[in-house]
């Protein structure tokens, strides 16, 4: 007559999950932020005022966006536009942020 025969404990592993921040092939600093409407990709930096848009496939998530980016950017074959305040308070109205603080 044998025991009672112990239940096999699962390994749960852990996902490694994307990053939503990545590094600035021009400033070095991990400050690359991907926001994506449809087909579009929009890349800046907050660090050096890095901005472009980038056609991607619906498929591509933020690390195939920025594997696509960093491909053009040392190519060459990428128009990069300067970072203005007049771009980041036309997102942020976007967005529906305000640049006041209430007291």
């Amino acid at each position: 007559m044998g025991g009672k025969r112990r239940k096999r404990t699962k390994i749960i592993r852990v996902k490694p999950k994307l990053p939503k921040t990545f590094e600035c092939p021009r400033c070095g600093k991990v400050s690359i932020s991907i926001k994506r409407k449809e087909n579009i990709a929009r890349i800046s930096c907050g660090s050096c005022g890095l901005y472009t848009e980038v056609e991607v496939p619906p498929v591509f998530d933020e690390a195939n966006a920025y594997a696509k980016f960093i491909d053009m950017y040392l190519d060459g074959r990428l128009q990069i536009k300067e970072r203005t305040n007049e771009n980041t308070e036309e997102e942020n109205e976007i967005e529906g942020k305000s640049e006041e603080i209430p007291y």
